[in-house]
């Protein structure tokens, strides 16, 4: 038995039941002390299905390793680029979501690993985008947090 586990992405099975194309790596790679996702959002996909939520018990950490992603918070919402991170103590709601058009793979860590669930839906991600951009799925010219330009 070895210490270490080596392996490419397309060496291991994704979940087709979350959204995009969702990589989760803790148990095939022996982790119990945090969850570890990869993910590659499409342009319009969520990274949640449970969308605008809330996690009572685990923390998260996201990074971006390809292209930008867009995340929702109480007080509004902004960009992440590539190589940029957010981190969320237990209980801030929040949604990730890719309203760009070239796909994000995104680097997810939860810990604790239990504290996944329950998890607390407050909106749908539809719902949230309808209400902040009156478009369900908002291109990202829609929201984009950049100053306009004179």
């Amino acid at each position: 038995m070895t210490d270490y586990h080596h392996g490419a992405l397309d060496d291991f099975e994704t979940n087709p039941e979350k959204p995009g194309r969702r990589w989760e790596l803790s148990s095939p790679l022996g982790i119990d002390a945090y969850n570890f996702n990869v993910a590659v959002l499409a342009p319009g996909d969520p990274l949640s299905q449970n969308g605008y939520h809330y996690h009572e018990s685990q923390a998260e950490l996201f990074y971006v390793v390809e292209n930008r992603c867009r995340v929702e918070v109480e007080d509004g919402g902004f960009t992440l680029d590539t190589d940029d991170i957010v981190h969320f103590e237990t209980g801030v709601t929040h949604l990730l979501h890719n309203p760009f058009d070239e796909p994000c793979k995104v680097v997810a860590v939860g810990s604790p690993p239990e504290g996944r669930y329950p998890v607390h839906q407050v909106a749908s991600a539809a719902e949230l985008l309808d209400r902040r951009y009156g478009d369900p799925s908002p291109s990202a010219e829609r929201i984009d947090d950049t100053e306009p330009t004179t």
